[in-house]
């Protein structure tokens, strides 16, 4: 399930970033900034996704 969730988001910070580039070249600035910067909140939590798995699994007491 993880595993999932972590392509989902990349996909979607990968599709975010393209829609940014585009508005970029529309010269709408504020747009592509919002869209930028929801692409890198999907990546960041893509990572963290990621990164908590290893976590738990490496957790002993």
């Amino acid at each position: 399930m993880k595993k999932s969730s972590v392509r989902l988001l990349l996909t979607a910070a990968a599709l975010l970033l393209i829609a940014g580039t585009l508005f970029g070249f529309a010269q709408s600035w504020i747009y592509a900034g919002l869209i930028w910067s929801g692409a890198f909140g999907c990546l960041v939590t893509a990572l963290n996704f990621r990164d908590a798995g290893s976590e738990d699994d490496s957790h002993e007491d």
